[in-house]
């Protein structure tokens, strides 16, 4: 039953997403530029720079080499300067034009740096850095930073002034399939927000266009609309090759059109990859773009694994004044929703979904595991029968399932079964199995194999994951994706899934099973990490139905205690100060106390005579430290060796790095040796670090705190901040592995310290959340909800102008980093983010 705050709070998300700003927005990714090839015909003819000088919107393609110490165009060896001045006499002429360069070179790209440095044109050059967003049209305009290079080409070097164009750019082909290429690209991880069409002049159509008749023009139109369509993208460069006197109706055309975009955010944050339930749609970035075809409906509806959407759909109708941007806003799905199966194996085969439920099966045990508990046992030859699959959601839909396996017995060439069924056919077999040692995602010649090699007597946490609307079948090992293929149609079988048996030939196990679960949905990353993590997945009781009878003894028995309730409160009263001081989850020890680390902020180490050691750490040695400290933290078995040497110790012969790694051990073990209550130990291939409680670690408490099944509680929100408000995480180290969990870090510090901002707010406790926001700005400095609590804070206790002066130093950071500016105005500020503080 929804309470009044979350009435209140739905109401306000309404108002937000139904009536947003109208108008539209001209950011530098809602243009499209012709493109063409500067050949050597175009380059020397009148006609192709009048034509660029008259087409706003147009860009130029040209391959550059270095040739005795030059760079020169290699069509026909003209100096590169000479295209520079053109380019440059075009922007005089045309004060509003924005001209992309799309260069392929392939020697070292230092020389061509220089000399691109030196022309006329370098005060005119924009560069955007990696993972920043591209800021407004009129801006570049403004700033008169009105051309932009791209290169491609097997070159070597780095520059500041040309852009990696796989880097910034999805590209597909003008004969590729309509949608094609769109899932490898955003698996690259980049903010890839341009989007580009090479070959566009080699269309399959049913004539060539020309200059004497159109007739080719809807080929050409509807393509572009097709491409922008399936991937949520408008189309930004348009390569035509040299003919540009033929193709120059492309980006008009396409201009004429209205579209509908926004974003799809959690925590603030654009996400990186959203699926849409629409038959010509698959996936998209965070940001999306879709055109409206006159007076047609679009209907949108996104998803993400491991999300719900508000709103859930999109609806924008002919009729409709297309606002500027909508806000769609993600939130973590609860791990029970979508639970078909649940079985813990704790000495029964108990469905906690379904109890009335029995199972058979044959040879299978019980038994403890010194790891892991009460786990089910299945030797060779051995299977347990879970019934119909139709009752866990597998078939012609999404997916996912979640154990975690130990093998006695790897087949070198064969199969380890563990779950499936026996059933043959295209679409029909069901095998969730190892083959040879790689974790296997079956579905009867539609199936996926991981490179991973599983070893015998180790537990592993497995996951398969399938996703309808893409055909994607993944597999996860440990919380870490191993590996994705897309296209495969649903599972259609019919008949009974079994755990310990796959295939008609007869595989099995060999083997323990422990925390079965099925769900019919595809679960997101985060929370498959998190069941990596030995996560408890709590099940919602229903509601169950009682007699009149029942009714009338269960109000009596209500209204008894109640009046016990009021009987206790005033010495609830009495003691409540005192018990919201006392239950705090974590006592801090004191900052020159013994056996302590902390990780938050700057590194700090005190030994077990309470002697700061921390300068005792040597860069490598506190990165081996860290390494193994936080995976061991997270996972509870520690650090594989082969990933400590991969991100330690990259490019270097194994011989080598078993030697650094020996060497370096052997001096974090004379450290710790200076530590009670901290251990380190080798074991089947891992570095675990245990710790008992006289150690104390600000990471590992505030770590497990965020584990807890549900909300922290008022007490424990403050533990978790007294925790983590000496700094940010590892604030001064810089490793490329400790990204992942730094971010991870950081969102949950966000998101707790929100929450406990939120309890102060009620309790008008100003001081404190000034000092939270101060804090979350550490995370994030240009977290708008941090400069919305300040703000609020100073406007309360009549600081308006401070407020406002606040806000101003916002906009300069906010125009700064993001090269735009803010879109709101200090009332329309306070306005969208009035109902932070109030849920």
């Amino acid at each position: 039953m929804f309470s009044i705050f979350k009435v209140i709070a739905f109401i306000i998300i309404i108002q937000l997403l139904l009536f947003p700003k109208t108008g539209k927005t001209n950011d530098f990714i809602d243009y499209s530029f012709l493109v063409v090839e500067a050949s050597e015909k175009n380059i020397s003819s009148n006609s192709f720079w009048s034509f660029l000088k008259n087409n706003a919107y147009s860009g130029i393609e040209v391959e550059v080499i270095e040739k005795n110490e030059n760079i020169v165009l290699k069509e026909n060896n003209q100096d590169f300067n000479f295209l520079l001045e053109k380019i440059n006499a075009l922007l005089n002429e045309q004060s509003e034009a924005i001209v992309p360069v799309f260069l392929n070179f392939n020697d070292n790209i230092n020389k061509l740096d220089s000399v691109l440095k030196n022309s006329l044109i370098t005060e005119k050059i924009f560069y955007l850095p990696l993972g920043e967003t591209w800021p407004a049209y009129e801006y570049l305009v403004q700033a008169n930073r009105r051309i932009i290079f791209f290169v491609t080409g097997n070159y070597v070097g780095e520059s500041r002034i040309l852009h990696k164009l796989d880097n910034y750019v999805i590209k597909i082909s003008g004969n590729d399939i309509v949608g094609a290429n769109l899932v490898s690209n955003l698996n690259t991880g980049l903010n890839q927000e341009l989007f580009m069409i090479d070959n566009l002049d080699k269309l399959p159509v049913r004539s060539a266009p020309n200059t004497l008749s159109n007739n080719v023009v809807p080929d050409y139109v509807n393509y572009l609309l097709e491409v922008w369509t399936s991937h949520g993208k408008r189309p930004n460069f348009l390569f035509i090759g040299e003919r540009y006197r033929d193709y120059n109706f492309t980006v008009s055309q396409l201009g004429s059109f209205s579209w509908v975009d926004g974003t799809v955010k959690y925590a603030g944050k654009i996400l990186e990859k959203v699926y849409w339930r629409n038959p010509e749609v698959t996936v998209t970035n965070g940001r999306f773009s879709f055109p409206i075809r006159g007076g047609e409906e679009i209907m949108l509806s996104p998803f993400a694994p491991g999300f719900n959407m508000t709103p859930e759909q999109i609806v924008v109708t002919g009729e409709m004044e297309v606002p500027e941007s909508y806000s769609i806003i993600a939130t973590p799905a609860l791990l029970s929703e979508g639970l078909s199966g649940v079985f813990n194996f704790e000495s029964d085969l108990l469905n906690t979904i379904d109890p009335s439920k029995t199972y058979v099966g044959e040879n299978y045990s019980f038994t403890q595991d010194i790891e892991r508990g009460n786990v089910l046992k299945l030797p060779e030859n051995s299977d347990i029968n879970l019934g119909n699959l139709g009752n866990y959601g597998l078939r012609n839909g999404s997916f996912t399932v979640s154990c975690f396996v130990k093998f006695t017995d790897i087949l070198e060439f064969g199969d380890n079964a563990i779950i499936g069924n026996n059933e043959s056919g295209y679409r029909k077999g069901f095998h969730l199995i190892l083959r040879s040692g790689h974790p296997y995602f079956g579905l009867y010649a539609n199936d996926y194999v991981s490179e991973e090699v599983l070893q015998p007597n180790i537990w592993y946490h497995l996951v398969w994951r399938y996703i309808i609307e893409t055909g994607e079948q993944s597999i996860f090992l440990n919380g870490k994706n191993i590996g994705s293929s897309d296209g495969h149609p649903p599972f259609s079988g019919t008949g009974n899934i079994h755990i310990g048996s796959a295939l008609s030939s007869g595989a099995s196990l060999r083997g323990y099973i422990d925390d079965l679960y099925f769900w019919d949905r595809p679960l997101g990353i985060e929370e498959i990490n998190r069941l990596a993590l030995n996560e408890n997945v709590v099940i919602p009781r229903e509601t169950e139905a009682t007699s009149p009878a029942e009714s009338i003894n269960v109000k009596l028995i209500i209204g008894i205690l109640s009046f016990l309730l009021l009987l206790a409160i005033a010495f609830i009263f009495i003691k409540r100060k005192k018990l919201e001081i006392s239950s705090a989850t974590v006592q801090l020890p004191a900052s020159n106390s013994a056996n302590q680390l902390r990780l938050f902020g700057k590194f700090f180490a005190i030994d077990k005579d309470a002697n700061e050691i921390s300068d005792l750490f040597t860069p490598k040695v506190r990165e081996l430290f860290l390494f193994i400290l936080i995976h061991s933290v997270k996972n509870g078995i520690g650090a594989k060796i082969n990933d400590i040497n991969e991100n330690l110790w990259p490019g270097i012969s194994s011989k080598k790095v078993a030697n650094n790694r020996a060497v370096t051990l052997n001096k974090l073990r004379r450290i710790l040796n200076r530590i009670d209550g901290i251990e380190i130990a080798t074991q089947n291939g891992f570095i675990q670090i245990t710790t008992s409680p006289e150690f104390f670690c600000d990471f590992n408490q505030a770590f497990q705190l965020c584990q807890k099944t549900g909300e922290m509680t008022k007490s424990e929100l403050e533990s978790f901040y007294q925790l983590v408000k000496r700094g940010r995480f590892l604030k001064e180290m810089d490793w490329p592995w400790l990204d992942e969990i730094r971010g991870l870090t950081g969102n949950q510090v966000i998101d707790n310290l929100l929450k406990l901002a939120n309890i102060y707010f009620k309790e008008n406790k100003l001081d404190k959340i000034e000092a939270i926001s101060r804090r979350i700005l550490e995370y994030d400095d240009m977290s708008e909800e941090a400069v919305y609590m300040q703000v609020l804070v100073l406007q309360k206790t009549n600081n308006t102008h401070l407020a406002k002066f606040n806000f101003k130093s916002f906009l300069t950071k906010y125009k700064e980093n993001l090269g735009e500016e803010y879109p709101f105005d200090f009332e329309q500020f306070n306005n969208h983010y009035s109902g932070l503080l109030q849920f």
